[in-house]
């Protein structure tokens, strides 16, 4: 400020102002007079105004403040504070860059956190459409399921008139669709009910709502899916082959279903295109209810559990073999409930889902995550305002003796704060234009700079600034607005502010939050190396997968022993059920005779055949594998322990179960168990190993082949031609420890986003960490000169100002260390199979912290400590 005051200065607008000030103190009054001599002052010296000018002074004593015009005042703000932004640019770089860190990751993860809170929220009647699930319980196990019964929603909608409408969705797998000579794999098909589009808000961009399925063999194509297989001519009319379904006529088209809903579909077939099911116990369909205006859906729930006494109570008995009664008094049950579509993707985790979901703690946790990494850039903008603010203290002195008042100094400085929160948004936007591709493809997401720019998010990030920089520089403008001037002429307030208790806090509060993150960090991947190297049961590596083998029929048995031949190929299985991502696992009606007790279960299935167990080196613990030299395995079963432990069996071997099928005659057979294969894992760790019954008769969807080779690409060159020259269809393939861990892929996610949210958190808190260290080192540079006079050496000083700042972080670590054990202990709860947190993962997050933390400040620490004495000792 030494320009604000020098003389030849003070001349350069005396002049001008000296005969208005004093008439204006016979108008006015000294005080008046005062300011209004000031403000003209900083007019004059503004660089907006460089050439002398008269100012005519208001004698109006209603009107002193009119000049100078308030344009003229923004102006004088705006020139003081760029000034004195470029005066300190390392110091103001730290400062915009760490708050444009922050600003930018906050921005990313909140994008992620609306899309995650959208889902179905768009359809017109939202607020009224509900999903209908199915609950039972059977031999003291609860099955929550994703579908209901097929004939409940007509039920429903007969039965009670507060519903509107039900529609349903079936997902029969993949099929191989033809147009032409063309074949494509689609495995995106579902069969719907005709009013599907009438319920569900996705546009029909071609045919009409209430026609487009009401016709067996039809078909509804999504834009893109129409455009892949006619191009730009119209597809209404023409016709696709659909697996072994037949042939389909196209009669609508509609708009690709929107990223931001529980489901997505390419093609919708009519709902009398496929077997429908009429028993209550044995089919099954996604129901999807639409209530009426003003009816609750509590009334429907229970309305619908007398389902069980009119329409399921003959099922039952037919079945089971059991009459509704002692069916209950067992302690079985089967209910419906009802989800708000809005509620599927973060609240459900039912069994048979359509698709995966989210987590809504998963929100939660990035909402926290994003609120830290900004408190963190806020405390770090802070920490370096107020630091900063120690060196103004004789600017602000200088201006209270000129006459300037407490509104104009605090208005300087918040318009300093808002215009650096202004300038880091601006970096930040660019920011995540060049980070918004890496974060989709570590989200799973596809979002664009548009979604940020238009709506609301761009306004809201705007207002956050203005907030956030009105509350960083609250403090200086404040604090350093309320000295005395002789105090601080005295350079009596510098000592104040540098040994004041909030910095130190907000150091402490920065580690705090990144030490915590770097827990999170650590032991989310720990947990997902712990289900990745885990003794599954069976041996993943070197598996080879053939998808779609069921189109080569008659051809099937051939080809599997033409592969088994290959050198390369040590064992060969059809493998439709495979114990790791996107196989059909079955759900029968079973009933276990254990003596003279008789219960009735719910199991998963496997069909298999003599090869499974060998080829994906599985073991028996008792019995044997299936084999052809016995024919009457078609009447056998194996179980796994978990099933042994279930069904009570002290010896297993020999016993009986009994399979309902679909109730009918014909469906009822009897099994005797031959085998017991050890416990493997064939669904994710989130749950614990369940029963499970295979029977003989492989799957013939997919072969499994175990290889022997490291020339991976000349075996798959080899079997793709003879897979060719047998088909014509499509080569597709997989390897089965990629496939088992895909099932862990949201963890996956989570761990890679919690590192780069840590790093980032570390990365704000260095950078916070090196301005003020280097203010700090800059403060005392006097009492660094007089200390190596007196005989201290280099590693003393260094030591002097690592010491500081090295408690607060190890107070950090106290702190963050419980909370964020607490709250990863309440993470991992959600695994059947979880390791247990040890205490060097706190150490090693502590020492992490440390070390970057010694690392930052030891620079400026170092330079600090070589230099010369005697130049420290003239530093003013």
């Amino acid at each position: 400020m030494e320009w604000f005051v020098a003389p030849h200065l003070l001349e350069y607008v005396q002049g001008d102002l000296h005969e208005a000030f004093h008439k204006q103190v016979a108008q006015v009054g000294l005080a008046h007079a005062r300011r209004d001599y000031v403000w003209a002052v900083l007019n004059c010296l503004t660089p907006f105004f460089a050439k002398r000018r008269k100012v005519e002074p208001n004698y109006s004593h209603d009107n002193v403040y009119a000049k100078p015009l308030f344009t003229d005042m923004l102006s004088n703000y705006l020139t003081i504070a760029f000034r004195n932004l470029w005066r300190h640019k390392a110091f103001t770089a730290i400062n915009i860059i760490g708050l444009a860190v922050g600003l930018a990751t906050c921005l990313l993860i909140v994008l992620f956190v609306l899309h995650e809170l959208s889902y179905d929220r768009y359809h017109t009647h939202a607020e009224r459409l509900y999903r209908m699930t199915l609950h039972t319980r059977l031999g003291e196990k609860d099955i929550n399921y994703a579908y209901s019964a097929e004939p409940a929603g007509p039920a429903l909608l007969r039965d009670y008139p507060g519903v509107e409408a039900i529609t349903r969705l079936r997902d029969d797998g993949d099929f191989l669709v033809k147009n032409g000579q063309e074949t494509f794999k689609e495995g995106h098909v579902a069969f719907v009910d005709s009013n599907f589009f009438s319920v569900f808000s996705i546009p029909l961009l071609k045919g009409h709502k209430a026609s487009v399925l009401v016709e067996p063999k039809t078909l509804v194509l999504t834009q893109t899916t129409a455009r892949k297989y006619f191009g730009q001519a119209d597809p209404i009319g023409k016709t696709l082959s659909v697996g072994n379904l037949g042939v389909f006529r196209v009669t609508g088209v509609c708009a690709d279903v929107p990223s931001n809903t529980h489901f997505h579909y390419d093609l919708f077939g009519s709902f009398p295109s496929v077997n429908q099911g009429v028993k209550w116990l044995a089919s099954g369909a996604y129901t999807y209810v639409l209530l009426r205006d003003g009816y609750s859906v509590r009334k429907v729930e229970a309305q619908s559990q007398g389902f069980l006494r009119k329409y399921m109570a003959t099922e039952i008995k037919e079945f089971l073999g059991i009459d509704l009664a002692e069916f209950l008094q067992k302690g079985n049950r089967i209910g419906f409930g009802f989800q708000p579509v809005t509620a599927i993707h973060l609240y459900s985790d039912l069994d048979d889902e359509i698709e995966a979901n989210g987590d809504i703690k998963y929100v939660y946790i990035f909402s926290v995550i994003a609120l830290f990494i900004l408190l963190l850039a806020c405390i770090n903008f802070m920490n370096l305002s107020t630091a900063g603010s120690a060196g103004r203290a004789k600017e602000v002195g200088i201006r209270k003796v000129m006459g300037s008042v407490k509104t104009q100094l605090v208005s300087q400085f918040l318009i300093e704060s808002v215009l650096l929160t202004l300038l880091a948004l601006l970096l930040a936007l660019g920011l995540v234009m060049l980070l918004l591709p890496g974060f989709n493809a570590l989200a799973g997401k596809q979002f664009t700079l548009r979604e940020i720019v238009n709506g609301q998010m761009l306004p809201s990030a705007v207002l956050a600034c203005l907030v956030i920089g009105l509350l960083s520089g609250s403090y200086p403008a404040f604090v350093l607005s309320s000295f005395k001037p002789i105090t601080v002429l005295n350079g009596k307030s510098q000592a104040g502010l540098r040994s004041g208790w909030l910095r130190p806090m907000l150091v402490t509060g920065q580690f705090v939050v990144s030490i915590g993150i770097l827990i999170a960090t650590i032991v989310a991947n720990q947990q997902l190396r712990f289900m990745q190297n885990k003794k599954v049961g069976f041996d993943k590596e070197q598996v080879l997968v053939l998808h779609d083998t069921h189109v080569l029929g008659a051809k099937l048995n051939a080809f599997k022993a033409e592969l088994a031949k290959l050198s390369s190929v040590g064992q060969v299985t059809l493998a439709g059920f495979l114990p790791a991502g996107a196989s059909k696992q079955s759900q029968d009606g079973i009933l276990i005779k254990n003596g003279s007790r008789t219960a009735a279960y719910t199991t998963k299935s496997y069909f298999i055949d003599e090869n499974y167990l060998p080829t994906l080196g599985m073991h028996l613990t008792q019995g044997r594998n299936f084999s052809k030299a016995f024919p009457s395995d078609h009447s056998a079963v194996l179980l796994n322990e978990a099933a042994v432990r279930a069904y009570s069996f002290k010896s297993p071997i020999g016993q009986q179960i009994s399979i309902t099928g679909d109730g009918s005659e014909a469906s009822k057979h009897t099994y005797t168990v031959v085998g017991v294969v050890k416990d493997f894992h064939f669904e994710s760790m989130h749950q614990r190993i369940a029963p499970l019954v295979m029977f003989y008769g492989g799957d013939n969807s997919q072969l499994a082949l175990r290889i022997q080779t490291d020339n991976i690409p000349e075996l798959l060159a080899t079997i793709e031609q003879r897979w060719k020259a047998e088909t014509g269809n499509p080569f597709a393939y997989s390897f089965l420890n990629e496939r088992f861990n895909s099932m862990y892929q949201s963890e996956q996610r989570i761990g890679q986003l919690f590192g780069v949210f840590a790093g980032l958190a570390v990365l704000i808190s260095c950078l916070g960490l090196f301005g003020l260290a280097a203010f700090t080192t800059h403060q005392r540079t006097k009492e660094i000169g007089v200390r190596k006079v007196l005989g201290a050496s280099v590693s003393s000083i260094v030591t002097l100002l690592l010491t500081h700042y090295l408690k607060l972080i190890l107070i950090a670590m106290v702190i963050a260390s419980p909370i964020a054990g607490y709250t990863m202990s309440q993470w991992l709860g959600d695994f059947a199979y979880r390791i247990e947190i040890d205490w060097w993962v706190f150490a090693l997050a502590g020492g992490l912290a440390i070390s970057v933390a010694i690392l930052t400040i030891s620079y400026q620490a170092i330079k600090a400590a070589l230099m010369n004495p005697v130049k420290s000792l003239r530093t003013e």
